[in-house]
C-alpha cells in the first residue's frame, strides 16, 4: 500500500493562511454549483430522503464557509510582557489527520473534519463509509477542481487492520472518528501519539414538562425520531411524559402516524429505508426484545422492505436493557411516564450516553436543575434534541465521545500554540 502518511507529512501547512481560505471558498463555490448532483448521489448511496440530502448538502457548504470565517482565530496573537519583552502566539498545524466518517451524513460530517483540517494546514487521510464511497469521491473531485494541492486530502478505503496500524503510527497527529462506540473506543486504546476526537452516538431523551401547543411539539418529536429512518446520533429515542397528561401521548401517536414514509426520491418523504439488511435484522431483534419486556407498540412496528413504519412503544421500564443503554438508529422511540419532574430528570440522565437532551418547560428553576444534573454536550430548551447549529461546539460526554466539532471550535483543535518570545 502507498505510504499515505509520508505523502501527508510532506504537505503539512502547504499554503499560507490566506491561500487556504481562498481554497475553501473556491471549494464551497464549486460544491454550491453541484449541490443537486451531490444530493442525488447521497440519496442513491444511502437511501436518505432527497429533501434531507439537499439539506445536508446546504449545511455542508455552510460548514465550509463558516470555517473560512473561523480562520480569523488562527491569526497570531501579540502579547506585551512588560519588562520581560513581548511575544507572538502562533497556531501551527498538528500534522496529518485520519478522518473516519459514517454513512448517515456522508458529506456534512466529513466536511466537519476536512474543512477545519485544511484551514489549520493539516493534510487529511479520509476513510469514508463503505456505503457511500461515491459521495467522498465526488467531494474530493470538487476540491481538486478548486486547485487543491495533490495529496492534501487522500481518500483511503482502509481495512480494519490498516486503520489499526495507522493509529499506532507516530506520524499520525489526529484521529477524528465518527461511528460506533465499540469501534471508537477500540481505536482510542490503540492510538499512540495522535490526538483523539470521537463522536460515538447517543440515546437522546426529551422531557415534556410544560407545553403551550402539544400537537406542534408532538410533530417536532416525531420528526426528530423518524427523519432519515432515525439514523441520526441525536435522534429522539426516549420521551418522558407526565402521568397526568395522557392526551400528550395521543398527540404523539397521531404525529408518528402522520410522518411520510416511503420512496426516498419522493420530495415529501421523511422516513426512508434503513441502510442495510443487517440494520433491519438488528432493529427487528431490538423490537422483539422490547416485546419480551412487556413493551406495547402504540403505532408502527411494521416493515415494508427496509422501511420501518414510525414506531412508538409504551409500557417499557425507563431503565430496561436495550432502552436506556442502546442507540436504536431506527425510526422508533419509547414513551415513559413520570410523576414529578425531578424523577424525569433523573431517568433522562440514566444512560451511558451523553450527547444531547431536550426539555420543554418555562420554569427557569427546572431548566437550571436539568442543566446541572443531565450530563450531555447540549441541553436544548423548548425544542427537540435533534438540532445542531454548526457555530456551536457539538459533541458529548460519557460514552458519547471525546472532543467537540463545530466551525468555531474545531479550527483551533487541529493546531497547537507556538510562541515567538522577544525578551527585553
Amino acid at each position: 500500500m502507498v505510504d499515505l502518511l509520508a505523502t501527508a507529512e510532506a504537505l503539512v501547512d502547504p499554503l499560507p493562511r490566506g491561500e487556504r481560505q481562498s481554497l475553501l471558498v473556491r471549494w464551497a463555490d464549486r460544491l454550491q454549483r453541484q449541490s443537486e448532483t451531490l444530493a442525488q448521489l447521497i440519496t442513491r448511496s444511502t437511501g436518505k430522503p432527497i429533501r434531507l440530502s439537499r439539506n445536508e448538502v446546504e449545511r455542508g457548504i455552510g460548514t465550509v464557509r463558516g470555517t473560512v470565517t473561523a480562520m480569523e482565530r488562527l491569526r497570531p496573537e501579540s502579547i506585551t510582557l512588560d519588562a520581560a519583552g513581548s511575544a507572538e502566539i502562533h497556531h501551527v498545524p498538528l500534522g496529518p489527520v485520519l478522518a473516519i466518517t459514517p454513512f448517515n451524513f456522508p458529506f456534512n460530517l466529513a466536511i466537519h473534519k476536512l474543512a477545519p483540517a485544511i484551514a489549520a494546514g493539516c493534510p487529511v487521510i479520509w476513510k469514508p463509509s463503505p456505503q457511500a464511497p461515491g459521495v467522498a469521491e465526488f467531494a474530493l473531485e470538487q476540491l481538486k477542481h478548486a486547485d487543491s494541492p495533490d495529496g492534501l486530502v487522500q481518500i483511503a478505503h482502509l481495512h480494519n487492520d490498516q486503520v489499526a496500524a495507522m493509529v499506532q503510527d507516530n506520524r499520525l497527529a489526529v484521529l477524528s472518528f465518527t461511528g460506533s462506540q465499540k469501534v471508537g473506543h477500540h481505536l482510542q486504546r490503540l492510538t499512540t501519539r495522535a490526538k483523539v476526537m470521537l463522536e460515538l452516538g447517543g440515546n437522546a431523551a426529551v422531557i415534556l414538562h410544560q407545553l403551550d401547543d402539544p400537537v406542534a411539539v408532538a410533530r417536532q418529536i416525531a420528526l426528530g425520531a423518524c427523519a432519515n429512518a432515525g439514523q441520526v446520533c441525536i435522534s429522539v429515542q426516549r420521551i418522558f411524559v407526565p402521568v397526568s397528561r395522557p392526551e400528550w401521548i395521543t398527540a404523539l401517536v397521531d404525529a408518528f402516524n402522520a410522518i411520510p414514509s416511503g420512496d426516498p426520491f419522493n420530495d415529501t418523504t421523511i422516513n426512508g429505508p434503513v441502510i442495510s439488511e443487517d440494520a433491519k435484522t438488528r432493529i427487528h431483534d431490538l423490537l422483539v426484545r422490547y416485546r419480551t419486556q412487556n413493551g406495547r407498540i402504540l403505532c408502527g412496528g411494521m416493515w415494508s422492505d427496509r422501511i420501518l413504519a414510525p414506531t412508538l412503544i409504551g409500557d417499557l421500564p425507563a431503565i430496561a436493557p436495550g432502552v436506556y443503554d442502546t442507540e436504536a438508529f431506527a425510526p422508533l422511540a419509547s414513551i415513559h411516564l413520570y410523576d414529578d419532574i425531578d424523577g424525569a430528570i433523573h431517568l433522562a440522565e440514566l444512560t451511558p450516553f451523553g450527547l444531547q437532551c431536550g426539555l420543554y418547560t418555562h420554569d427557569e428553576a427546572v431548566i437550571r436543575k436539568a442543566f446541572a444534573a443531565i450530563n450531555v454536550g447540549t441541553l436544548v430548551i423548548n425544542d427537540i434534541p435533534t438540532r445542531r447549529d454548526d457555530r456551536l461546539p457539538y459533541g458529548g460526554m460519557k460514552d458519547s465521545g471525546v472532543g467537540r466539532e463545530g466551525t468555531l471550535n474545531t479550527v483551533l483543535d487541529y493546531t497547537q500554540p507556538k510562541v515567538l518570545w522577544h525578551t527585553a
